[in-house]
């Protein structure tokens, strides 16, 4: 533990381009989830809009904060300095889409991770230098870090893992949104394409990428579609997304 503190006042840093990066990913994205909260009900009111931009910058921000923030201390717990990278064009074409749809469609792909070697960190681990395993594990903290926090909103804001009464998560509220945007930010960066974390993953261990994306959109659909939470279920969900994914990919080559 005192080992991880030093690295962490030594090296957990967010550079200019990092910084400038999360904040044209944060306004993009909470633009995206707010595009369809400008008035009350299908009429504009500038001041509502506002309101409702403003608080989910500060929602978007939080989770894009403790997402790459979980990445970096995790990165430096295993003797790597993590760097995040944003993806324009990947923010564009969301942006374009939000536009085309009415803001019924997010795709909600802020950027990936690159991750730097520190030689007299990694003294005496298996895998010493840069490999896909550590790339791999690193950026699924990201998205794990997500569900994490949607969960102990859920907690904070109804009392348990169970939401009476077995509802949908309430868009409307603040917290509902808050808890919305990290279980979609987590299924999101979790696909399979570059630069995300998902293809970090992916490329690390196929089955392992199936398995913890199956748990976190099952996690993700009891949630947000019937309002509880059952472990036997997203386990079973990572089950079968892994036997899907070996049937596919493994077994047929």
């Amino acid at each position: 533990m005192r080992n991880l503190i030093d690295k962490l006042n030594r090296y957990f840093t967010f550079n200019s381009e990092e910084i400038k990066g999360i904040l044209g990913s944060t306004l993009i994205i909470a633009f995206i989830i707010s595009f369809k909260l400008w008035g009350p009900s299908d009429k504009f009111n500038f001041a509502y809009g506002l309101k409702n931009f403003f608080n989910s910058i500060l929602i978007t921000l939080l989770a894009i904060l403790v997402h790459i923030s979980a990445q970096k201390i995790y990165g430096l717990y295993i003797g790597f300095k993590v760097e995040f990278r944003t993806f324009w064009p990947g923010l564009i074409i969301a942006l374009v889409l939000c536009f085309v749809s009415g803001g019924a469609i997010w795709l909600l792909i802020p950027g990936g991770i690159v991750i730097y070697h520190m030689a007299q960190h990694r003294l005496g681990f298996f895998r010493y230098g840069i490999n896909y395993w550590s790339l791999g594990i690193i950026s699924a903290i990201g998205p794990l870090a997500n569900v994490c926090i949607a969960a102990l909103l859920a907690v904070i804001a109804y009392g348990g893992v169970i939401i009476p009464p077995m509802t949908p998560i309430a868009t409307t509220t603040l917290i509902g949104r808050a808890i919305s945007l990290n279980l979609w930010l987590a299924i999101f960066t979790m696909l399979p394409i570059p630069p995300l974390d998902g293809s970090n993953m992916f490329f690390a261990s196929r089955l392992l990428y199936a398995f913890a994306f199956g748990c976190i959109v099952g996690y993700a659909m009891l949630v947000l579609f019937l309002g509880f939470y059952s472990l036997v279920f997203v386990i079973l969900m990572g089950i079968i997304f892994w036997f899907l994914a070996y049937q596919v990919m493994e077994k047929a080559g």
